[in-house]
């Protein structure tokens, strides 16, 4: 499933039963609605750092809405189910399918190699007169 199709399905749910306030009230449907859409033009802008935290936002504001009552424990495992769906499509979107590729050597990752041996030259000798036993 796709992270936009995941989104939908949240916004969905949250849209579905604003009117129901025995199982999500008006106030907690509205921020959770704004929430939803933020996380959505993250993902649409491929901004997934950004999508994340907005995930973890609404994740955390869902937990709170239910700890005060704003929305049923039926209404929030079907929301938390929606939102694992986007979570697990973020997460394989962020992540590189397939092999990593092995970077290839540059001269500053590669072995030296070691110089060829020098031979020294000859020394020449001009007489100075040094070593002749004067």
């Amino acid at each position: 499933m796709k992270a936009t199709t995941a989104l939908a399905l949240v916004a969905g749910l949250l849209a579905g039963c604003a009117n129901t306030s025995d199982e999500l009230t008006p106030g907690a449907a509205g921020k959770l609605q704004s929430e939803v859409t933020a996380l959505a033009q993250s993902a649409a802008d491929k901004d997934f750092p950004a999508a994340t935290k907005a995930l973890d936002l609404l994740t955390k504001d869902l937990a709170d809405a239910v700890a005060r009552g704003e929305v049923s424990p039926s209404r929030r495992q079907e929301i938390q189910s929606a939102i694992d769906l986007v979570r697990a499509d973020l997460s394989a979107t962020t992540t590189p399918s397939g092999p990593t590729p092995t970077p290839s050597p540059s001269a500053e990752t590669s072995t030296p190699v070691a110089p060829a041996p020098v031979t020294p030259a000859p020394a020449r000798h001009k007489g100075s007169g040094k070593g002749n036993g004067d």
